[in-house]
């Protein structure tokens, strides 16, 4: 690929609710492009970006695929996300490094409750973005009515850029609002092959009205825009696409295209809007850390002349080797020049930088700000950590990953074969943080724990088909946190002959609830305050206390369980100069919480998801009366095309196997959805 401009690249991912055609979308980007020559069909099992087996077998994606074309004279880094519910933290990690996002919606169903999920996801790390209404070609397919959800639902201030020339089965083409003219999309060249004509006179009323709403809803944000528009004057196209750019780079806009990815209608106009809407990495702001010795603020600009960071945001185990995917910050580096790892303190040499085309890598000689690569070779880094410049060291924020809801035993016949599996296992947890291990402490039994059923089977067949573990898995179970109810403080002493060196120390602790928005699992569970004895503590050892208490309350509170929203102050720290200070620190600061949790007492908490169900009209009692006895609590109901829609909360608990109990109520036709909500006092969890 010829070098293309910084203000030329576009790093965006698909993201949308499990089904909704994101894996299909970006097929035909690639086809488009030019860089398939055929297009991969999911139903197939043929989709470049799903390459995984188990991907092709299920016919969904399971893990995030990258890959890189060239598009009207612009480099596009794409991340192909998953829309599965227990392979949310895919979605996570990857806008983390992103610019910019396509949102997918299904034109049938609409906003479904992982694209609300997704949506937050993308609020939160502030990414522009346009969204694609797809699948308009299927009966019952409506695409003011997505609008209308985006809008309410979503509290997005959208608007459409085309609309599309017909519905269900007649649909025909898109109508370009600015452009204004049809652009019809040729069967026979599989939609590669573009006819525009004049938009017929019997829509032109109904483009008019579209085109206004669009004016008006950009107008909103954009202060020039609202004073030529208020003056009567008419605005131009070229005007109106800078406006709603400079409106979807500063998030007060989506707009939002219409068409049909597997009838090959409506994509170039998608890829046209990515790089007309979407920012640059020099559009994005400063990215922001701390020096890792002395914790000071730090920022690198979006600037390939400003000293090298990147944040690894994704480590992929294989049987040989693991490759890890960099997003490349600021700066530039090369195969030859060394970078920095501040939490190991080591120096690394990024011997094979790789650019990723899903399965396919291609070797590279530097890497620059923007870029998305692979490489190989960095033994211990993990998801989350920072490369750097050496000279100019900078630790960004770690990715932080939802809790596991969901666990299941394993267990080996022989040690060799317990041996392999732990080797496996934590390769594994290098590459998915929400995959979780631990052990039974009364059966010895080993703990896999991870965001639901769908994630353990996949990693239990990863295990037996990938790496050839040879083992036994019990039935997934339910994973419970606790919670303090109350203040409690706890004293710790540590006094002993370490090598005829006297160590002591003393320390005592203060836990406190620490309450947070319902459903928000942005922050990290505990938070941990030791200001008030920094001025006793090196950075190291302040990371080490921090690491201490982090670790003491994910071991188990009262009841054995992890204990989560809660804040720790370390108010007292005493010692008597040890050679080493971490002896001390760490068994004082642990007796002295076990003390205080068990002082501000526990409760235990179990996982509840948002559900989806949609049901024939004719089926609703039968399904009422089984949500009812699954202790699901009813928030909404709705009619949608002879279909009732129940949203609500459940219990995981209670929702194993409930798909074929929902498919047996309904002789197959309802379907449902779930996406994790918030841990909840448990009311039955012995």
């Amino acid at each position: 690929m010829a070098v293309i401009p910084i203000e030329n690249t576009r790093n965006i991912g698909i993201i949308a609710h499990i089904d909704a055609g994101k894996t299909t979308v970006s097929e035909r980007f690639l086809f488009y492009s030019g860089q398939t020559h055929r297009i991969g069909e999911v139903h197939d099992g043929a989709a470049v970006m799903d390459f995984r087996a188990d991907e092709r077998e299920r016919g969904i994606t399971i893990s995030a695929a990258a890959t890189t074309f060239a598009w009207n004279g612009h480099r596009i880094n794409l991340i192909d996300t998953p829309g599965h519910v227990d392979f949310t933290a895919e979605v996570e990690r990857s806008l983390r490094v992103l610019d910019g996002a396509v949102v997918v919606f299904s034109g049938v169903e609409g906003v479904e409750p992982q694209s609300e999920t997704v949506w937050r996801q993308a609020d939160r790390y502030r990414i522009p973005r346009i969204a694609f209404v797809n699948k308009l070609d299927r009966a019952g397919a409506d695409a003011m009515r997505v609008l209308g959800q985006v809008r309410n639902r979503l509290g997005a201030n959208a608007a459409f850029v085309n609309l599309p020339c017909g519905s269900e089965s007649g649909l025909a083409g898109v109508i370009d609002l600015l452009a204004w003219n049809l652009v019809r999309f040729d069967p026979a060249t599989q939609g590669e092959r573009l006819e525009v004509h004049e938009i017929p006179p019997d829509l032109v009323p109904a483009a008019e009205e579209a085109r206004e709403r669009l004016v008006e809803a950009t107008a909103e944000s954009v202060d020039w825009l609202a004073d030529l528009y208020l003056s009567g004057e008419s605005v131009d196209s070229k005007d109106l696409r800078r406006a709603i750019r400079a409106a979807t780079l500063a998030g007060q806009m989506v707009p939002v295209l219409c068409g049909s990815a597997l009838r090959d209608l409506g994509i170039q106009s998608v890829l046209d809007a990515v790089c007309d809407y979407l920012p640059s990495p020099l559009e994005r702001p400063p990215s922001e850390g701390h020096h890792p010795d002395t914790g000071e603020p730090e920022c690198r600009p979006s600037s390939p002349d400003a000293p090298f960071s990147a944040l690894v945001f994704k480590v992929v185990a294989s049987p040989s080797t693991d490759f890890h995917w960099l997003r490349v910050c600021s700066g530039t580096i090369t195969t030859e020049e060394r970078c920095y790892q501040p939490r190991l303190k080591n120096r690394l040499r990024l011997r094979r930088i790789l650019r990723l085309h899903a399965d396919r890598t291609e070797p590279v000689e530097e890497a620059r700000c923007g870029d998305i690569v692979a490489v190989q070779g960095l033994r211990d880094v993990v998801t989350g950590d920072t490369l750097c410049d050496p000279t100019h060291p900078i630790t960004y924020e770690p990715i932080h990953f939802p809790q596991t809801v969901v666990s299941m035993a394993v267990e080996t016949r022989t040690s060799a074969d317990r041996d392999r599996m732990f080797e496996v296992v934590n390769r594994l947890l290098r590459e998915d943080p929400t995959l979780g291990m631990g052990t039974d402490e009364e059966t010895g039994q080993v703990i896999l724990s991870g965001m639901g059923e769908l994630h353990l089977e996949v990693v239990r067949n990863r295990m037996e088909r990938e790496f050839n573990v040879v083992a036994f898995f019990g039935r997934p179970r339910v994973s419970y946190c606790e919670t303090v109810m109350g203040r409690g403080v706890g004293k710790g002493e540590f006094d002993r002959r370490i090598n005829d060196v006297a160590v002591s120390g003393r320390a005592a602790v203060e836990v406190l609830p620490r309450p947070r928005e319902r459903g928000d699992h942005s922050l990290p569970p505990v938070e941990v305050d030791v200001s008030r004895i920094a001025r006793v503590l090196t950075p190291a050892l302040e990371r080490d206390a921090r690491d201490i208490l982090e670790r003491g309350c994910t071991s188990g509170g009262m009841h054995g369980y992890p204990v989560v929203d809660l804040k720790v102050n370390v108010l007292e720290f005493r010692h008597n100069d040890p050679p080493d200070l971490s002896v001390p620190l760490l068994g004082t600061l642990t007796l002295a919480l076990r003390q205080a949790l068990a002082e501000a007492q526990t409760a235990v908490l179990e996982p509840v998801m948002t559900l989806e169900v949609r049901v024939p009209d004719d089926c609703l009692g039968g399904v009422m009366r089984d949500l009812a006895a699954r202790r699901v609590e009813i928030r909404d109901t709705g009619l949608e095309g002879g279909f009732t829609i129940i949203r609500g909360l459940a219990p995981l608990a209670e929702m194993f196997g409930y798909s074929t109990q929902v498919r047996s109520l309904t002789q197959g036709r309802g379907s449902f959805s779930m996406e994790p909500f918030d841990y909840q006092p448990a009311k039955s969890w012995v």
